[in-house]
């Protein structure tokens, strides 16, 4: 009987947590600042690693992940959406792109740390991307396709006015309070809760 190799296993883990992370949206980005907690977990879990042998594999998880990320904002720099607003352009910042880095050299130190970690330290590093993996999906805020898809209000001109005002809305409501987030935020949700009474509305 073959013994476990930690090693091996961890190697492994790696390996599925960027093809996760290649398959997460950018588009709708949420995602907070890291901070001091963040940070200290990510150290933990780093240090952990080394301690068990693992620098090697946790310096070419780091660089792979933050390669992932580069091309996850190659994919999402531009999309589909209203012409002649501010929302044509990629709603990405720096601080996002940041933000997203971060997340995904987090998951990825995670996994190779999963076996000599605490859980709390495991679910702090990877509460970014399990966040990022809720909005995976959902149509960037002011895309066309929010009035297209099956997703969108499209059995009326009542739910496509309504869905242009919760943009409308997100817009001015992130502008008054100075984050964008926030703008963005209020808009999926608007959206999404306008598509649940599209979809209501076709079932009757």
């Amino acid at each position: 009987m073959q013994q476990a190799d930690p090693d091996h296993d961890a190697a492994h883990r790696v390996a599925v947590v960027l093809v996760g992370l290649e398959r997460l949206d950018i588009n709708v980005v949420v995602l907070p600042q890291p901070d001091a907690g963040f940070v200290d977990a990510l150290h933990r879990a780093r240090d952990a690693a080394v301690v068990a042998g693992r620098r090697a594999l946790v310096e070419s998880a780091a660089r792979n992940a933050r390669e992932v990320a580069l091309r996850a904002f190659s994919r999402s720099g531009f999309s589909g959406t209203w012409a002649a607003t501010d929302m044509g352009a990629s709603v990405v910042r720096a601080q996002d792109r940041v933000a997203v880095a971060a997340a995904f050299e987090a998951a990825a130190i995670a996994a190779v740390a999963e076996d000599v970690v605490d859980a709390e330290t495991l679910e702090i590093l990877r509460e970014p991307t399990d966040a990022l993996r809720m909005t995976t999906g959902l149509p960037p805020p002011g895309a066309l396709s929010n009035f297209t898809s099956g997703t969108a209000p499209s059995s009326g001109a009542t739910q496509v006015m309504l869905a242009i005002a919760v943009v409308i809305a997100g817009i001015v409501f992130g502008y008054a309070m100075g984050a964008i987030q926030l703008g963005i935020l209020v808009i999926v949700i608007g959206l999404a809760a306008v598509g649940l009474i599209g979809r209501r509305g076709t079932l009757r």
